[in-house]
């Protein structure tokens, strides 16, 4: 796993790399600022990135926010700074673990176990939830459509929606993408009228 390496001291980053190395970690950059991050992910990969700053501010938390959305992986910040609402900030910037005055040798590895497993249920939570909104969106269309039917052939909601489903079936498509051909069908029939 490669480690890209945000520690304002050096005593902080001779720590985290000799934890890197007990872990068989690899650490392919370390820098002393958040801005000098941004210029080596340009062109470094990495898989996980791991912040000790002694104080954060919500100019900073937006730097690794916008870090996060071009680069999503698992973030973890050592710190000192344990208020409430800078840790709802960061956590809401992005970092899968942020943890008060525990930068100890022993700790690195759990913490960045967490971390990683914190990143990747998110982004399975996240998976899920663009599918529901996806889903509902095609109920919506169908029931659209459907509600066209309604109108024109008199039958039922119900029936409309069966209709819509055998029309799917004899094409050898998903109903969702009959019902938006039917709509797209009916809205230019209406604009010519």
């Amino acid at each position: 796993m490669r480690i890209a390496l945000v520690v304002e001291n050096a005593e902080d980053a001779e720590l985290l790399q000799h934890a890197a190395r007990k872990h068989d970690y690899e650490v392919v950059e370390l820098v002393t600022s958040i801005k000098a991050l941004r210029a080596v992910l340009k062109t470094t990969a990495a898989d996980i990135l791991v912040f000790a700053l002694e104080h954060i501010d919500h100019r900073q938390l937006r730097q690794i926010e916008r870090i996060y959305l071009g680069h999503p992986c698992p973030i973890v910040m050592f710190t000192r700074q344990g208020d409430a609402p800078t840790i709802n900030a960061a956590l809401k910037a992005g970092i899968s673990a942020y943890i008060v005055d525990g930068l100890w040798p022993e700790r690195v590895k759990p913490i960045m176990d967490v971390a990683i497993i914190r990143f990747h249920e998110t982004q399975l939570l996240l998976r899920e939830l663009e599918q529901t909104n996806t889903t509902v969106v095609e109920r919506k269309l169908i029931r659209q459509a459907a509600d066209i039917l309604v109108r024109k052939a008199h039958i039922s909601q119900g029936g409309a929606q069966q209709a819509l489903r055998r029309l799917a079936l004899n094409r050898n498509k998903r109903t969702v993408d009959v019902a938006a051909d039917f709509i797209v069908r009916e809205e230019r029939f209406l604009a010519h009228a």
